[in-house]
């Protein structure tokens, strides 16, 4: 089905794009009010998906001021302390360069870990450029926290409960009214229930293993009050760093679930960050038998358990896509980069799911640096 449109909340991705347009242009004071954390290393500031493109540039720090419901003094994270160990309390240490990041997994589990691995990788490279600057050794406590809720019971198969919509896809209400059912195949239902205790558990944002996925990223926007990540725009803020090495109007191959493709995922997401100078992306997607191939590769390959299967098939389906004009390739679904990352090609190729770790990176020291602020 067609993806979703836009649903008009105070959370979706337009309203970000616009948050970040306006932070850019009028400097003016955006409040932020505090609160108690859920456990120590939880956050103390209330902020929401709105923030997180004003975060990412640093626009944030500069306009952010504090609420009067909580003072900066009063919350302060060196008065939060642990009890009941002999007669005394004991401190517990602030965050350092990151605030612990949120992923809702088991969708796929490989794709999850493999999620979590690049989240380390990611982190550690920045780590490691700070230690050079500043002459000094990386240790355990400076690496970025990860809570993941790996619970691939939880959640069930997105594109199998998308495929079940039989309604006008250019309907908002219809679209909106699927996406919420209350039937136990459909995922949403499944996915807040983890992202509510990845809240409760302390994550300052939230993100997902699972291209397909965002299909429902709007409407859980508007009953998880924590930032969330969209992994086909920091797909395509890849793509706009890359744009040296691509010609003006790039033509992007597309590896993903027939899901994916029929939500338009990524067609709505380059259209949206095009006004922060994106490239202007002319998407090339398999054609019928080559998208089948594409799901056997993901389906009863990598999430089989069959690496080799799911490599063979789906590269068999990158090499069309070159042929038919791609000037790069997308991995959009995050069993995809698993099976054919090893695989180098005449054209660039850019794992959705490394561009969602090198963000989270980048959202995390930005949100660490607002707390330590207002701490």
């Amino acid at each position: 089905m067609p993806h979703s449109p836009r649903l008009s909340t105070e959370f979706s991705p337009a309203d970000m794009a616009r948050a970040l347009q306006e932070a850019m242009e009028t400097p003016t004071t955006t409040q932020i009010d505090k609160q108690t954390p859920p456990v120590h290393w939880g956050p103390t500031l209330q902020l929401a998906t709105r923030h997180v493109y004003p975060a990412l540039p640093r626009s944030l720090e500069k306009i952010a001021a504090l609420g009067s419901s909580v003072t900066a003094d009063g919350a302060s994270r060196a008065r939060v302390t642990t009890t009941g160990i002999a007669d005394h309390e004991v401190p517990l240490p602030p965050l350092r360069y990151f605030a612990p990041a949120g992923v809702a997994g088991g969708m796929g589990p490989l794709a999850t870990v493999d999620l979590q691995k690049k989240l380390f990788e990611a982190g550690e490279r920045k780590l490691n450029a700070l230690a050079k600057e500043n002459n000094r050794q990386v240790t355990d406590q400076d690496h970025m926290g990860v809570i993941s809720f790996n619970l691939g019971h939880m959640i069930q198969d997105r594109t199998a409960y998308l495929k079940t919509f039989t309604g006008d896809p250019s309907d908002p209400q219809a679209v909106r009214e699927h996406l919420l059912k209350r039937v136990p195949e459909n995922p949403f239902w499944g996915a807040l229930e983890v992202c509510e205790a990845l809240k409760a558990a302390g994550a300052h944002f939230i993100m997902f293993p699972c291209n397909t996925f965002h299909a429902w990223f709007d409407v859980l926007a508007e009953h998880v009050k924590l930032p969330m990540l969209h992994i086909a725009e920091t797909t395509v803020l890849s793509l706009q760093q890359a744009k040296s090495d691509l010609p003006e109007n790039p033509k992007i191959g597309l590896i993903a679930t027939t899901g994916t493709v029929d939500s338009e995922l990524y067609q709505a997401a380059g259209k949206r960050m095009e006004q922060f100078d994106g490239p202007s992306i002319t998407w090339i997607f398999p054609r019928p038998d080559a998208q089948n191939k594409a799901m056997r590769g993901i389906y009863d390959g990598v999430k089989a358990g069959k690496l080799d299967l799911g490599g063979t098939l789906l590269n068999e389906v990158a090499l069309e896509l070159i042929k038919d004009g791609a000037h790069a390739l997308v991995d959009g679904c995050t069993e995809v980069h698993p099976a054919i990352g090893h695989i180098t090609y005449p054209v660039p190729q850019v794992d959705a799911a490394t561009a969602l770790a090198e963000s989270a990176v980048s959202l995390s020291m930005a949100l660490a640096r607002l707390e330590r602020k207002f701490s």
